[in-house]
């Protein structure tokens, strides 16, 4: 191994690494010669940057850009916590006073739909088949009747509702935070 060479762009950030003999620099390249220390340090670093031929460690951001990230962070993690929710499955008293469970995954979620969409207009007697969970977890594809297809998908319509005003709710806090722990401090649950 020999000498490690830092190479640079015009705005001195490092793009590339090389070794004087494993892996030498292209011609017409702006390098640095740099110690191993300097490299490994500059590895496991990201940000360092080079100006008028020195090598200078990137500047720690400042408490409105960790709060910025901080925020970024929470709110993703918030958005991927009620998407699971509304993919977990919801309850609904359409068939009777104790509830059933429904699956809500996209594919459930479109079955509802077309349910709904056939259910439209038709006469008492029509009925069809949905999959979902008694009270004692046993899952079977029920009779429904258009009456209680309307009935599940006002139920489905609350679950989701609640779940999104929840999030919103979220978010506005994650927003309003002045500091990145009260950001950290906003929870799904």
């Amino acid at each position: 191994m020999g000498q490690k060479i830092a190479a640079f762009n015009e705005s001195g950030e490092i793009t590339a690494f090389y070794d004087s003999i494993d892996s030498p620099p292209k011609d017409g390249e702006n390098v640095i010669s740099i110690t191993d220390e300097q490299w490994q340090t500059c590895l496991s670093q990201p940000g360092w940057t080079v100006v008028d031929g020195t090598l200078f460690a990137p500047v720690p951001p400042s408490e409105a850009e960790q709060l910025r990230l901080a925020q970024r962070i929470q709110c993703q993690r918030l958005q991927a916590a009620c998407e699971l929710a509304i993919i977990a499955g919801f309850a609904s008293t359409a068939l009777g006073a104790q509830p059933n469970a429904y699956g809500s995954q996209l594919t459930d979620q479109n079955n509802l739909l077309s349910a709904l969409s056939a259910a439209q207009g038709q006469p008492a007697s029509w009925s069809t088949p949905l999959w979902c969970a008694d009270g004692k977890g046993e899952w079977a594809f029920r009779p429904h009747t258009a009456a209680q297809v309307q009935s599940v998908n006002r139920d489905w319509l609350a679950f989701r509702t609640a779940l999104q005003q929840r999030y919103a709710e979220r978010v506005s806090r994650v927003q309003a935070a002045v500091t990145a722990q009260a950001v950290q401090e906003v929870a799904w649950k």
